[in-house]
Parts: structure tokens; C-alpha cells; sequence
């Protein structure tokens, strides 16, 4: 253990602890401001961190939502398409089918007969005086000679003049 210090000596002491003290306090407040102006810095770098994530995030987030919006209006179209085009398709059958029916409807009337002689005649023009002509069920006549063969039966010339008429039967489904 060391000795006491004598009154002078630590009088003598005093001015030394007197700077090692505003020494330490000085350094101790330095020490203090540079911390603080690290934490501002710091928080400051964390605020910019967070404002840079969430930007990235909107901006992600609105991209994927503009591509599932996408996706979706697509898929809606081509539903739609498919809607359309089907119920086109059911309409279409059911003219075909009511035309069929009017024309086999033919069969019955007082001018069948003219019709039917007419139905001959050109099947004859076809095929040749020798043509096998067979009556059709559904009304109208089907002719033959050899390989070839002639389907002048109602329905079918029902089918043949919906088909050529296309664009008009197009028109129907067209705004």
C-alpha cells in the first residue's frame, strides 16, 4: 500500500486532476457528439433503406398486378370469344336445321311435283339420259351413273343454299 500524499503535494496535484478530469470530460462529450451523430446518420440510413424497400415493393407489387390484371383481361376476352363463337355456333345449327325442315316441308305442297320433274331434269343434264334417279325420303331425288352421284334431295339443297349464302348468315351475328 502506497502512502498517504502530503497536503502540498496533493495541492500540487490538484491542477493535474483538474485537466485529466476536463480531459475526460471533454473526450467523454466527444465520445457523447459522435454517437449522437451516429444514430442520426444510422436512423437516417435506415429511413432511406425502408423508403428504397417499400418503393421496390409498390413497384413490384403494381407490376404483378398489372400482369395478373392482364392475364385475367385476356382470359376474359378469350371466354368471351369462345361464348360468342359457341353460341354462334348453336344458332347456325338451328338455322340449318329449321331450313332442312322447310325445305323438306316442299315434299308436301301442290308445286312439288313441277319440282320434282325440274329435280330430274337437271340430274339427267348432269349424269346423262341413262342416270338412276331414287327418290329421297326427305323429299327431292338422288341420281347416280356409275360412280358418280347426284344428291338433289331437299335438305341438301337446303345445306347448299345456306352454305353459299355465308356472308348474309355472317351478318346475322355481326353488330
Amino acid at each position: 500500500m502506497s502512502s498517504p500524499l502530503s497536503v502540498a503535494a496533493d495541492a500540487a496535484l490538484a491542477p493535474v486532476r483538474a485537466a485529466l478530469l476536463a480531459a475526460a470530460q471533454a473526450d467523454g462529450a466527444d465520445v457523447l457528439q459522435k454517437a449522437e451523430s451516429q444514430r442520426r446518420e444510422l436512423l437516417e440510413q435506415a429511413r432511406r433503406t425502408a423508403e428504397d424497400l417499400v418503393a421496390e415493393a409498390r413497384a413490384t407489387g403494381e407490376a404483378a398486378a398489372k400482369a395478373t390484371v392482364a392475364v385475367r383481361l385476356a382470359q376474359g376476352r378469350r371466354d368471351a370469344r369462345r361464348s360468342a363463337l359457341s353460341a354462334q355456333r348453336e344458332l347456325y345449327d338451328e338455322l340449318r336445321r329449321r331450313c332442312r325442315a322447310a325445305a323438306s316441308a316442299l315434299a308436301r305442297t301442290p308445286e312439288y311435283e313441277r319440282l320434282r320433274r325440274q329435280l330430274i331434269d337437271t340430274a339427267r343434264e348432269q349424269l346423262g339420259p341413262d342416270a338412276v334417279i331414287e327418290e329421297s325420303p326427305d323429299g327431292g331425288i338422288v341420281a347416280s351413273a356409275g360412280s358418280e352421284l347426284v344428291n338433289l334431295s331437299l335438305p341438301a339443297l337446303a345445306d347448299r343454299a345456306l352454305d353459299r349464302s355465308g356472308p348474309e348468315v355472317a351478318g346475322l351475328w355481326t353488330p
